[in-house]
């Protein structure tokens, strides 16, 4: 559909023909839910904009539509007041090589009295889904992503048609198209912003050479003339949409976290399974989801077309609930919270899918409509016949009321190149923010004596607006001199002041006085400009910055946690430099001020940070979580260091055996991550599991488990074996001693596995995952055991042992040989699970093997399809429980999966998922190897010692790998035990889940999640 991605999302996302291999069958042959793929057809444009609900006074007029337009993604205006428009036909698919490509740039202009683009101009064509786009050089040039590339393109004989085309960046992934680099947006400063999206990987480099590594969803900035390229933030899923407010604050919409996040330099945002940058993710500024978060373009509202009431608020665009949605910023210090409002545009129309919005030069909102019966890019297939690639359209929205505080949506001038030095002057007091940065990258451009002489008159005038642009305007020209900068850090206004110490921050260096406007902006009464300040000195180290901003964090609310977070950035890289250490001593003279230091080195990847957060822990001083710390000393610090620490560790600890685990573990993760072993740590961790595998408390005797797998003691074999056997422990105690024993021994598992797996009162789940857990030891003689369980085995339990033979190329050739002499039924292999690991594996002559086995059987779908309606008529007959539901979700899938903000951001997040109604839940549930998201497909592990390790890479920490298993457990392997990693296209999620709840549990859940929906539209 677009470049978005919904957050209603079931268990695992759809992807094109994920399986179309593997299956025969029609892939429609159960529908989508009606929310998925619109039951209704296509609208004129006219029967579309009948079908728009808006607040009273306010209009939506069509711009421009099919076939003058494909679909759009991003929009942008020139300095000639036109509308340009990247189109796309190629989407979802790019252009394959050798063949031209279809999308197009292009321009609208001469708009009627009702906003119609009454010309269309393409100005560039044979582009291959071309999304990021910005008009630059006054409407001669534009810099337009095609892939792989960023390209200039450029009129150069003046007939609006682009005749030469220069790559400036390329690189870029287009693994998944709907999450490319998008959203150029023009700084305060003359970078352009820009957005890198979900689920790609690039490396890209400017003129200057130095690259840039992206993945997945990111920001960054980039010279126009391709010179550099720089991240702005790390994180975040899918990005789409960017816009700046009046202080210079940078918004993004994105999909899968928050709809909207206030963008902090240099912060780390939560992604699916990336790490933060060790001082936590940078704060949310709203915990509300508008229904979901397919969530494309932004904008932030600055003009005066629209009543006050609208002013200063942000507007994004709703693909999943065809809506476009409004938040009113409510201050708290330097933090804006975003608080919703009625949705400003409702429509009837569920084909309406607004990925793009932009404020126009005459104070209207414009607004990119991708057009399409299709919710997402991944929701259905990419083949799916009802995607549409042709429609598109573009509307207005201007306010005709009555308000008394709102103007004419009329532009100030029609062409900002032909205007006068004077007419640009006044256009930077304009009060609408895009028309004052025409007239800034307007006078910035030309650069002329009278430019200059005009803008140094400016910044020292009347109209605050005009000071902030004609700073930038100065700055961006080299001629800002130190006296008119500090002047402008004393102003009057607190918006100049804050933009006076962020082009301080852009400074190349800092002078004595430069360096003293900074550090006196710490102090400012407002927290913008304190905010502002700090990112200055953190961009540029000293340490004369560490103790002003030490009491700058000391000394701000708990609530501002914008300012507290840029601060604390701030001083994380002053402590950067191995040498800004030696100043710390000073510093610390009280707890409070160590803790504050301790708080951020964790952020700080050296040896002189570690120790000092040794000495943070042997003062006694680490806060609440001295794990972390131990953590960091064992990570990067000296051997000395480590060593001191696992002294001290076993002081500290030695009258708590939680804590003492807990340090001991967090000192061999650490020290595993690096790559450095541990031998003088391994005699304490035997002393510690031996007792906590005696312990009668539940969470110390798992600590104990955990910390045998650490370590891999053959010493615990015994007392696991023995857990394991226990009828009265707990069954996830039990399973995490089998599990243990797998990967500890594997040779010394076999026996009490077996004989778990052929206790007949043993929980038949527990039964299951032992059978799992033994074939992944992938042995000779557990793969025997298994083989003769199965022909006693109850039904389940034969699925399940199957499904682990067939995770490796030995267990499938002994579960095909057990199946040939008649020891199993042929009909295993034809269970879902069975099915796609086996075609996981590409094992040569694996079909001419399978053919004879399965000859006269039905089809596989049958018995699939049938419990697939099965389940969904029973839920459809007898419903279910919400609230019994919600207890069954937090039990089986809160831990890798996340509603209203609780669960574990392992797996997709399931807010809105109930939008895809029941047919659709059932099978994302119980036939989740259907539809695998790419960026959610199980990593196979193949061991130097024999043994395959399945799972979700989350993230490689040094020198080790780290999983999530289908029950949302961390596994580490370090990386020097890998000997073959291979991606597949099986999602994580427990293969049998149909098997391990009962029926009545299941309708519950399906009751919660079908109750997880958008809003209803309401009717204004």
């Amino acid at each position: 559909m677009s470049p978005t991605t919904p957050r209603a999302a079931g268990a695992a996302l759809a992807i094109a023909a994920a399986l179309a291999a593997f299956t025969p069958r029609a892939q429609a042959q159960a529908p989508a839910a009606p929310e998925l793929v619109a039951p209704t057809e296509a609208r004129t444009p006219e029967q579309e904009r009948k079908g728009f609900r808006l607040p009273e006074g306010f209009r939506m007029q069509l711009v421009a539509s099919e076939p003058t337009i494909d679909k759009p993604m991003n929009i942008a205006f020139d300095d000639l007041g036109r509308l340009w428009v990247t189109s796309t036909l190629e989407y979802p698919y790019p252009a394959p090589p050798g063949q031209k490509p279809r999308d197009r740039v292009i321009i609208l202009d001469d708009f009627g009295p009702g906003g119609l683009a009454r010309k269309a101009t393409t100005f560039a064509d044979a582009l291959n889904i071309p999304i990021g786009l910005l008009p630059i050089a006054g409407g001669k040039e534009a810099l337009v992503h095609t892939i792989p590339d960023i390209q200039r393109l450029t009129d150069t004989d003046g007939d609006g048609k682009a005749d030469t085309r220069e790559t400036l960046y390329s690189g870029y992934g287009f693994r998944d198209t709907h999450g490319m680099t998008n959203a150029f947006t023009w700084g305060f400063d003359g970078w352009i912003y820009a957005c890198h999206g979900f689920n790609n990987e690039s490396k890209v480099k400017g003129a200057d050479g130095k690259p840039v590594s992206f993945q997945s969803g990111n920001t960054y900035r980039f010279k126009a003339d391709g010179s550099h390229l720089e991240y702005y933030t790390h994180g975040q899923v899918n990005p789409f949409g960017l816009g700046f407010d009046p202080l210079g604050n940078l918004y993004s919409a994105d999909c899968h976290t928050r709809p909207i996040f206030s963008l902090l330099r240099g912060a780390y945002y939560p992604s699916f399974g990336k790490p933060h940058d060790g001082i936590g993710y940078g704060p949310e500024m709203m915990t509300h989801d508008h229904g979901s978060t397919g969530i494309g373009g932004l904008t932030y509202y600055t003009a005066d077309q629209f009543p006050a009431a609208y002013r200063d608020s942000i507007f994004i665009g709703n693909v999943v609930t065809s809506r476009i949605n409004n938040d009113r910023l409510e201050h708290h210090g330097s933090t804006g919270l975003a608080i919703p409002q009625p949705d400003f545009v409702v429509s009837d129309d569920p084909w309406f899918r607004p990925v793009d919005i932009k404020l126009g030069p005459d104070g209207a909102l414009y607004v990119a409509d991708f057009y399409n019966r299709i919710i997402g890019h991944y929701e259905v297939p990419l083949t799916h016949p009802g995607r549409d690639r042709h429609r598109g359209r573009i509307w207005r929205i201007t306010y005709e009321g009555k308000d008394a505080d709102s103007k004419p949506a009329k532009a100030p001038r029609a062409d900002w190149t032909v205007a006068s030095v004077p007419d640009l002057i006044g256009d930077l007091a304009h009060a609408n923010l895009s028309v004052r940065t025409k007239a800034t990258n307007q006078l910035v451009s030309r650069g002329s004596a009278e430019v200059l002489d005009a803008l140094k008159a400016t910044v020292k005038g009347e109209k605050p607006a005009a000071r902030v642009q004609a700073l930038w305007a100065l700055s961006r020209l080299k001629a800002l001199d130190e006296p008119t900068l500090a002047a402008r850090t004393t102003d009057a206004d607190a918006t100049v002041r804050t933009h006076a110490q962020k082009v301080v921050g852009e400074l190349d260096e800092l002078t004595p006085a430069s360096e003293g406007l900074a550090k006196t902006g710490l102090s400012d009464p407002d927290a913008y400009v304190r905010r502002a300040a700090a990112e200055a000195l953190g961009r540029h180290p000293n340490t004369s910055h560490l103790a002003p901003l030490v009491a700058l964090i000391e000394t701000t609310a708990a609530d501002d946690t914008h300012l507290r977070h840029v601060a604390r950035m701030a001083l994380r890289d002053e402590l950067r430099p191995d040498a800004a250490w030696q100043a710390v001593g000073p510093i610390v003279g009280n707890d409070k001020a160590r803790a504050t230091i301790a708080d951020v080195a964790l952020g700080v990847p050296s040896a002189p940070a570690a120790h000092f957060l040794l000495e943070t822990l042997a003062a006694g001083t680490a806060g609440p979580n001295p794990t972390e710390l131990a953590h960091h000393v064992a990570r990067y610090g000296e051997a000395a260091d480590t060593a001191a620490l696992f002294a001290l560790a076993r002081r500290a600890g030695s009258a708590d055996l939680n804590r003492s685990i807990a340090l001991l573990k967090a000192i061999q993760q650490g020290a595993q991550e690096r790559g450095t072993p541990l031998p003088e740590a391994r005699a304490w961790a035997v002393e510690l599991t031996g007792t906590a595998l005696k312990s009668t408390d539940g969470n110390t005797a798992q600590a104990g488990i955990d910390l045998a797998t650490a370590f891999a003691l053959p010493e615990a074999t015994a007392p696991l074996a023995s857990i394991a056997a226990d009828a009265k422990a707990p069954e996830p105690r039990r399973l995490a001693a089998i599990n243990a024993l797998t990967a500890i021994d594997p040779a010394a598992s076999v026996v009490p596995a077996v004989a778990v797996l052929a206790d007949a009162q043993t929980p038949a789940g527990l039964r299951e995952q032992t059978a799992l857990a033994l074939a992944r030891t992938n042995r000779p003689d557990a793969l025997a055991r298994l083989v003769e369980a199965l022909p006693t085995a109850p039904g389940r339990l034969q699925t399940a042992i199957a499904a682990g033979l067939a995770g490796s190329k030995e267990g499938t050739d002994a579960l095909l040989t057990a199946v040939t002499a008649g020891k199993a039924s042929a009909r295993l292999l034809q269970d879902r699970i069975v099915e796609v690991k086996l075609k996981a594996l590409n094992l040569p002559g694996l079909a001419e093997r399978l053919k004879p086995l399965l000859a006269g059987l039905p089809p596989a779908d049958e018995k699939l399809l049938a419990m697939l309606a099965a389940r969904r008529d029973r839920h459809v007959k007898t419903g279910g429980s919400s609230d019994a539901g919600r207890l069954v979700f937090e039990k089986n899938c809160a831990a890798c999966h996340q509603i209203g903000g609780k669960g574990a951001k392992v797996g997709p997040q399931l807010d809105g998922v109930g939008g895809r109604g029941v047919e659709r839940i059932v099978e994302d549930i119980l036939d989740s190897n259907r539809n695998v998201d790419q960026a959610f497909r199980s990593t196979n592990l193949a061991l130097t010692n024999g043994q395959v390790v399945s799972g979700l890479l989350l993230r490689e920490e040094g020198q080790v790998l780290v999983l999530a298993d289908a029950q949302g457990k961390e596994v580490r392997v370090p990386g020097d035990q890998v000997e073959e990693r291979v991606i597949t296209q099986i999602s994580p999620m427990p293969a049998n889940f149909a098997d391990q709840i009962p029926e009545a549990d299941f309708d519950n859940l399906l009751a919660f999640l079908l109750g997880q929906k958008p809003p209803a539209a309401e009717k204004r």
